[in-house]
């Protein structure tokens, strides 16, 4: 019954977009502009592409305040990207499905994350301020051939603005409610010589969501709070772009990029204790429980101290352009340092706590051929990666119950070093027999990938003879991954296509693996063969931009994340089938001059078709589907409210559906952890163009984030463990279940000079 209310959104925003009564009379001049997009490594139109993208320009990211990867779920149908549990800085990706719950630093992600065509290693440290965005691309279904590994859900592509050659720049301010205030200054230094530069400088703080606040119960056992609130942000970035033309034909551009985070830790809620615990029937957590659907203003912990995140890259982009051919090099370095420390029992009492330090670096090289000959065109490309990480991964076990001297703390570790080799090739052609109308796309990607790994559990005074193991191991992986896609231009605006692809991630090893077996039994490959139909179109003269797409997904291996409660820790086990299908629409509709309308819904279902035997104590029916709601909309509006010789009035609101959904497998922890449906409305009233002195110009924005300040759970933390069932005396095999909710209701003003 929750999905009705999408679905008759949905039947109603389509209605409105298509019906010719809501258009104004015919203007042949006024069209939806063209969206260009570089998701098959060359510059194309979006509609003559055959793959499912959604791309958002400069001014959208800009209206609907896009400026981190979290933000882009809320626009792109069938994507789920929330802040992973106990995190701002990570971030757990699902497109179609296909997701990775834990961030662990060890595990290969579903969805690539891509800046200026760099690849992001890991999910960890990925939620930073981009600075200076001129274009997101959400590529949904599986992109083995032309971006590799690690994106069999799909990939996104996070492109920053280029030095314009011109002195310029843009200098802002924000103030909001919660204490928030931040500054950007992004300046073109011109050119000299043919030499161009950017530099832009951002700086963010905001006072927390939430209060910690003394033990108000007065716990013998409980202890100071660990600081004033939770989610309290002081954040800075920086970026310098350079773009240097040498020659006509040979360009080089360099760019770097930093981000610095210090956030005390989101809020950890107590949200359900079980029989099971001693804790719980010992009444030292009851008194701490907080609603499951209802966001908390205060709390009580005792560690839940910091989370730190440090990033920086280089990359240095050099590129030929000759008749019909260009040959493309992209070199990078990046480097994290991350850190928490984590109050995870949602009370003052020193019940369990764990800290992660990661040091990781990765380094990358590609080289990319494009060009045409005739009717043909063609991408080919070598390349090269290597990452290595170390993390020191310290958990405590019941510390208040145990005197001074006798250490509860398990101090373990684990690393990596990985590297990775591929060649590919994809080609387009056009037969001459169908007029243009005819596109056959065929590609292939060859990959080998070496792991090597290691993890340390050293035990403490309470560790039995199997808890505490040192050990290493190494294995290689290699696939071959193609893509097949028809395209058939029914008229100049109307394109059909039909596409299989296949996906691939290396299987590897469990870093937070509870026993040496686990560790080195590790997990095999993922494969997934995807099918794809798909409709794009421009109707009713170029103003309504019309996109379907259909898509079924047999993944064989399925690397899911299995959390297990009763040793805090998770593991990645291999379900045999997993299937996943659905469809999408997009549309976007331009009803006058001022006013436009858009639209995105996506429907999954998604079910596990064969279930390892001897795993767990359920079976495949019962198990619960991670991050993957049936349901997903977008309805927006963009107005133009009034043009004026003093300025222009903007204004911006978009409503955003997302299913319920669970993010566990365990029957066990999806009854303590499911994720409610929810609404989240943002707006925004702008004021832009406003004459001031010289050439410049100024804007003055109103903007607000979750108006209704709905509260709604993202994730959890459930305690116990897939090897408990329902306990036959009525309790719960979850021990607790700490709960993690999103942003309250937020608001601001945004000032903005251009010069």
């Amino acid at each position: 019954m929750k999905t009705l209310p999408a679905r008759t959104l949905l039947a109603s925003a389509i209605l409105m977009a298509t019906g010719g009564q809501v258009f104004a009379q015919s203007d042949s001049s006024l069209m939806l502009e063209e969206i260009i997009v570089t998701a098959q490594k060359r510059e194309q139109s979006i509609q003559d592409i055959p793959i499912a993208v959604s791309a958002f320009d400069a001014a959208t990211i800009e209206r609907q305040r896009i400026t981190r990867v979290t933000d882009i779920s809320l626009y792109a149908p069938n994507v789920e990207i929330v802040n992973s549990p106990t995190n701002t800085t990570a971030a757990t990706i699902s497109i179609r499905g296909a997701s990775q719950i834990n961030p662990a630093i060890t595990w290969e992600n579903s969805v690539g994350i891509y800046l200026d065509g760099v690849f992001m290693g890991k999910n960890l440290g990925s939620v930073f301020n981009v600075a200076d965005l001129e274009r997101v691309e959400v590529l949904r279904g599986p992109q083995g051939t032309l971006y590799g590994k690690n994106t069999v859900g799909g990939a996104v592509n996070l492109i920053t603005r280029k030095p314009s050659g011109e002195f310029g720049g843009k200098l802002s301010a924000e103030f909001g409610n919660e204490g928030y205030w931040s500054t950007r200054a992004s300046v073109d230094t011109g050119e000299w010589a043919g030499l161009k530069g950017t530099v832009t400088l951002y700086k963010e703080e905001r006072d927390g969501f939430a209060d910690n606040r003394p033990d108000p119960f007065g716990n013998f056992l409980a202890s100071e709070p660990s600081g004033d609130e939770f989610q309290d942000a002081d954040e800075q970035a920086a970026r310098v772009a350079l773009l240097w033309d040498i020659t006509e034909s040979i360009a080089a551009s360099y760019t770097f990029d930093y981000s610095d985070q210090d956030i005390s830790p989101r809020l950890g809620q107590l949200t359900q204790t079980s029989l099971n615990s001693f804790l719980s029937s010992g009444g030292l957590q009851d008194a701490y429980l907080t609603k499951d659907d209802e966001r908390a203003d205060k709390a009580s912990n005792d560690w839940s101290f910091e989370e730190k995140s440090e990033s920086y890259g280089h990359a240095l982009d050099l590129n030929w352009a000759g008749d019909n051919i260009a040959l493309r090099s992209i070199t990078s370095y990046r480097e994290l340092d991350w850190d928490d420390t984590l109050d995870i029992d949602g009370t003052p009492i020193d019940i369990f706590h764990s800290s992660r330090d990661v040091d990781y670096e990765a380094f990358s090289q590609e080289l990319q051929l494009t060009g045409s000959m005739g009717r043909l065109d063609y991408v080919l490309g070598v390349y090269y990666f290597d990452e290595q990480a170390d993390v020191f991964n310290p958990i405590t076990f019941f510390g208040a119950f145990f005197p001074p001297g006798l250490e509860t703390a398990l101090n373990n570790s684990y690393g990596l070093d990985n590297e990775s080799i591929a060649v590919y090739g994809q080609t387009d052609w056009r037969p001459a027999m169908f007029d243009d109308r005819l596109t056959l796309s065929l590609g292939v990607r060859w990959t080998e990938e070496d792991k090597d790994q290691y993890i340390d559990h050293p035990g403490n005074f309470l560790s039995t003879p199997d808890d505490v193991f040192k050990a290493s191991t190494d294995d290689t992986f290699d696939n071959t991954s193609p893509t097949v896609a028809v395209s058939w231009a029914f008229t100049d605006d109307i394109n059909g296509y039909a596409r299989y692809a296949k996906g691939w991630k290396s299987g590897g090893f469990n870093g937070e693996a509870s026993s040496e077996d686990r560790f080195l039994d590790g997990y095999g490959d993922e494969e997934v063969d995807a099918y794809e139909i798909g409709l794009k179109s421009l109707l009713l003269n170029g103003r309504l931009q019309l996109n379907l797409a259909a898509f079924y997904n047999e993944i064989e291996d399925f690397q899911l994340s299995v959390f297990e409660g009763a040793a805090a820790a998770s593991l990645v086990a291999n379900v045999p089938e997993f299937e996943t299908k659905g469809g999408e629409v997009e549309a976007v509709a331009l009803i006058t001059e001022d006013l436009r309308m858009n639209l995105a819904y996506g429907y999954l279902d998604a079910d596990y078709e064969e279930f390892p035997k001897g795993f767990t104590l359920f079976d495949k029916n019962d198990a619960g589907v991670p991050y993957a709601p049936e349901n997903t909309l977008t309805v927006g509006v963009d107005w133009t409210l009034a043009r004026t010789d003093w300025g222009i009035w903007d204004f911006h609101i978009d409503a955003n559906y997302t299913d319920d959904y669970v993010p566990y497998i365990d029957p066990d922890q999806v009854e303590a952890s499911q994720i409610d449906d929810r609404t989240l409305v943002n707006a925004r009233l702008a004021l832009s163009e406003m004459p001031f002195p010289g050439d410049g110009a100024l804007l003055i924005a109103l903007w607000g984030q979750n108006l209704t300040d709905e509260d709604y759970r993202i994730n959890t933390i459930p305690f116990g463990g897939v090897d408990q069932r329902v306990d036959p005396n009525g309790g719960s095999g979850v021990g607790w279940t700490t709960s993690y909710f999103g942003a309250p209701r937020t608001y601001g003003v945004e000032l903005t000079y251009t010069f």
